[in-house]
């Protein structure tokens, strides 16, 4: 199998390990209780947000802080979460920037602590 000229840079780029997380509902007794459980855990390149950028996002009334890319082929929705060792973010828009499938760039706002 040939693969793309940019396989190797792309993959190498990807060196955090992230867990996307997906709203569950689980009975606590005669409760029910939402929790977020991690349903992937995936390579992804995690970078704080240019100040270009941010003032790019800022005009249409986003905070974003960080871009994070993943594979294309992953199953993420924007009611998710990304989990990065001990920071949360939430996912604000999710980008096919190249339009070829390859790579998912998503724009995120990180939770401070004391946020949900």
């Amino acid at each position: 199998m040939k693969l793309a000229p940019d396989y190797k840079s792309r993959a190498s780029a990807r060196k955090h390990r992230v867990k996307i997380l997906r709203k569950q509902s689980i009975r606590e007794g005669v409760h029910v209780v939402e929790v977020w459980e991690p349903i992937k855990e995936c390579w992804a390149s995690v970078m704080p947000l240019s100040e270009r950028m941010r003032t790019q996002y800022q005009a249409i009334s986003v905070v974003a802080s960080h871009s994070i890319t993943v594979a294309g082929s992953l199953d993420i929705m924007e009611s998710d979460k990304i989990e990065f060792g001990s920071r949360r973010f939430d996912i604000l828009t999710i980008r096919d920037a190249a339009e070829n499938k390859r790579d998912k760039v998503i724009i995120t706002q990180e939770i401070r602590p004391g946020q949900k």
